[in-house]
This record gives C-alpha cells, structure tokens and sequence, in this order.
C-alpha cells in the first residue's frame, strides 16, 4: 500500500479515536450534550473520508454521498460547539448545507462543473462555519478557552476559503484513474485531517474545563438549597481581596427557633423551611452573592453601590421570610429571624464586616427576636431598622 493510501487510511481511525474518547466522556458526564455531538461528528467525517477514498473513480452517486457527509460532519461540529452553550446551530448553516447537496446531485441541470464545484464545495462549508462566528465570539465570556475557540472555528473557516482560492488557481479537472494521485483529493483531505484533529482537540479542552469548572462551582454550592457554601464565601473573600470586586456591606441571617422546627416536623420538614428560605432570598437580593454557612445561618454580601438599599433590603429579606406559608403538614409553621447588617468601614475587610453583623444578629434575639438591627449605630451598638423601609 503506498504512502499516500496509508495515510488516508490512518485519518478516518484518528477520527474514530477521538469520536471513541467523546462518548467516552458524555458517558461518564451525561450532561455534556456536546461531546456527543462531537463524537457524531468525527463518526460521520471518519465514513465520509473512507467512502471517498474506496468509492470507484467517477462514481457520481457515491462523489456526491461522500460530499454530503462531509457537510454533515461541519453541522455537527458547529452543532457540538454551541450545544457547550445551551444553542443549537444556526438554521442558515443547515438550510446552507441542504441547498448544496441538492446543487451537487448528479445528472441534473443545474450540476456546477467540476471546476465550479471544486470552489462551491469549500465556499459552502466556509459559509456554514461563518455563520456560527458572530455566535462564537459572544461565547469567549472572557476566558482563555473561549479564544481558543474562536480562533479553532476561525481557522476551519479560513482553511475552507483558501483551499477555494486555490482550486480557482489551480483546478484539477484532468481524468484521474487514482484517488490518490488527484490534487483535489489530497489537498482537500489532508487539510480536513488537520482541521478536524484541531477542532476536536480545542473541543475536548473546552469540555474538560467545563467540567472542572462545574466541579468547583458545585464544590462551593450547598446541596439543599443551591446557594453557595463556606467554600463559595472564602472565595467571595479572596475576590474582595484581590481587587476584582467591592464588597460595601453584608446581612446575616439566622432563623428565629428552627431547632423547634426540627424537632416538631422533622429533618424533611426543616429541609423544605430551609429551601423556601432560600428561595425567597434569592428573589429578594437577585444576581447577588448569597451564601448558607449551616444550619439556619445565611449571608449576604452586596456590593459597594448598593450600600444606600441596605436597609431596604434588609427589611424586604425579613419581610419575605415571615411571609412563607406552606403546605401540610407544615401548614402551622411560621418562620422569623434576625437580620443583622454592617457597612463597611475604612481598613475594615469582609471577615470584621461579618463579626459585626452577627453580633446585632444575636443583640437582636436578646431584644426578642423577628427584627432587623444594625451593627452601625454609635460605639459598635446595635438599633433596630425601619422595618417599613
């Protein structure tokens, strides 16, 4: 077998290695749509290239079942890339790829040239990927990854459009008795090689930071109610501490009585107090940084700007906790808490704001409980806060 057949065939198995590692992956992780995707797509461009190498020389039918395949393997690429972000592949790219494959069908009028379809062939796979770039731009959210990816697709789209600026130059149009001695047939594969090894490497990147990053973010997530954790709160701290964020003040809330809670409903009873506890926190204080540090205690930490609502804010929190009703059997329980607050200070951190705050929580239950106090008033003393506020 000759150099050049080897290689042909050495591609399609490297696509279904990678295809084999993607399943693989959305095997352990169900939740990553788009390894399989990715894994289709290696798949069908592994039998595209094979059925083009095998398929007899003037073959129409089978020339144009190997190009409709490869246009099948560019959709699910694309399709693999934004299922990472919860979209699907622009309908312009399959409504591209649809148009084409019925121009290329054999023995009909309309079929381009071989010369046309050369160029034709790689405009549409170029037009297919350059209507997913304006999508992959907006997906970089800033992050290393998001550039790698960008630039993958931007080079798969390049790559497409210069191969049709060359067959322009230099269209191979002579009779071949020799897949392999075609000019066409060896450029065209070899860069598709190249091109789909990168995408699908920038892929499996792409998926294993997802998934250490769902990891962490999962690690600093409380299980029950789907606010953040300790860990979530050290984070929040550093953050402040590095200068990528200001925090300008917290609330702390500890719920009035719920080891009663327990003890009369059960665990189960406290777990549904708890959720709609939280759930109405994070309506009150949405986008915000919202963290339960065990039990019945939750904090708050808000930016700088939003110093002035504090004691709205505040209000509104209790407000919205001593509204909670719920079903039997819990349809007796009613939920209170004490809500404490500090404003940060000149050369004070997160931590000082934090010991403040849990103190005119707990000056708050000696007063009776069910109240807002903040850590505020003179001489680190505590007062109660305009409820109506």
């Amino acid at each position: 077998m000759s150099d050049a057949r080897i290689f042909f065939f050495l591609v399609p198995s490297m696509f279904v290695l990678f295809g084999g590692f993607l399943i693989a992956l959305s095997m352990a992780d169900r939740s990553l749509k788009a390894a399989r995707w990715g894994a289709a797509a290696f798949l069908v461009g592994a039998g595209g290239i094979l059925l083009d190498a095998l398929r007899p020389i003037g073959e129409e039918w089978w020339r144009h079942l190997a190009l409709t395949l490869h246009f099948i393997t560019v959709a699910l690429f694309i399709q693999a890339f934004a299922r990472r972000h919860g979209e699907d592949l622009p309908t312009a790219a399959l409504g591209i790829a649809a148009i084409a494959s019925l121009l290329f069908l054999p023995y009909q009028p309309l079929a381009p040239s071989p010369e046309a379809r050369l160029v034709i062939v790689q405009l549409v796979a170029f037009s297919m990927l350059a209507t997913v770039l304006p999508r992959a731009v907006r997906w970089r959210d800033g992050r290393a990854i998001g550039r790698l990816v960008v630039g993958a697709l931007g080079l798969a789209a390049l790559s497409y459009l210069v191969r049709a600026g060359l067959f322009v130059i230099r269209p191979d149009t002579a009779p071949v008795t020799d897949f392999f001695a075609s000019f066409y047939n060896v450029a065209f594969h070899l860069t598709t090689a190249v091109v789909g090894l990168a995408l699908g490497l920038v892929l499996l990147v792409a998926l294993g930071s997802d998934a250490v990053r769902r990891e962490n973010r999962e690690s600093a997530m409380d299980p029950l109610t789907g606010l953040g954790n300790r860990r979530r709160l050290h984070w929040a701290i550093n953050s402040d501490e590095e200068g990528k964020w200001t925090c300008g003040s917290v609330i702390a809330i500890d719920l009035d009585h719920f080891k009663a809670v327990n003890d009369r409903y059960g665990h189960d009873g406290g777990d549904r107090v708890l959720i709609a506890v939280a759930d109405a926190l994070k309506f009150v204080f949405r986008g915000q940084r919202i963290c339960r540090l065990g039990g019945e205690e939750f904090v708050i930490l808000l930016p700088r700007d939003m110093t002035g609502q504090l004691s709205a804010l505040a209000a509104r929190a209790l407000a919205a906790i001593e509204a909670l009703r719920f079903e039997a059997p819990l349809d007796n329980c009613r939920v209170s808490a004490c809500v404490g607050t500090a404003i940060r200070q000149q050369g004070m951190g997160i931590d000082e704001m934090l010991r403040r705050a849990d103190k005119a929580v707990y000056r708050g239950k000696a007063q009776g409980r069910g109240q807002v106090n903040s850590a505020d008033a003179a001489n680190d003393g505590t007062r109660p806060a305009d409820r109506r506020a």
